[in-house]
């Protein structure tokens, strides 16, 4: 209502940081809790030649 712009603006990149730091924090208890199972995948057998 009496907001400017740049008020509106800065509540958008609040939100945008505490959503990202959440997804982080969740990303890495999740991963954490696998153990390490779900990095087996990533490795890649030796080149051949």
């Amino acid at each position: 209502m009496g907001e400017k712009k740049g008020g509106k603006l800065k509540k958008f990149f609040l939100f945008a940081f505490f959503a990202s730091l959440a997804a982080g924090v969740a990303a890495f208890f999740k991963r954490r809790r696998a153990g390490g199972e779900e990095n087996e995948w990533q490795e890649l057998p030796p080149p051949q030649g």
